[in-house]
């Protein structure tokens, strides 16, 4: 085999474990999204619900995203609530925070503020819901 064959097999895998990478993550965000209003859920139920170890969960999800599965699952919410404001679906912070699965609000604003450097009541005003 030439040099180039090896190239086009790297690229060639490359890319299938990206595709499959993608997949995993999609079938992480659906599972996710079923448990969006539980606010308990943890490392353990997520590896469950995805028929893995916590240990292989945490290992996956660092490998594909940077992040530990609480922090993606963190980001997960917040962009979901993020959605929630821009589009209206709830007028208030706390029906906000709840749809998401956080049941500190205190804790919701704060986490939304350093994602987005705004308050959810400012982006609220700003998209005319409130």
């Amino acid at each position: 085999m030439t040099a180039n064959t090896f190239r086009y097999i790297d690229k060639f895998s490359n890319s299938m474990s990206n595709d499959g990478s993608q997949k995993w993550l999609t079938k992480l965000e659906q599972v996710i999204e079923r448990s969006a209003t539980n606010h308990a859920i943890d490392n353990v139920q997520l590896a469950k619900k995805l028929e893995l170890s916590e240990r292989h969960l945490i290992r996956k999800v660092n490998e594909i995203t940077g992040l530990s599965p609480q922090k993606y699952l963190r980001n997960f919410r917040l962009k979901k609530a993020y959605t929630f404001i821009k589009s209206g679906k709830y007028k208030t912070v706390k029906e906000t925070a709840h749809a998401v699965g956080y049941t500190n609000v205190s804790y919701f604003i704060m986490q939304f503020e350093k994602k987005y450097n705004k308050r959810p009541l400012e982006l609220l005003r700003e998209f005319g819901w409130r």
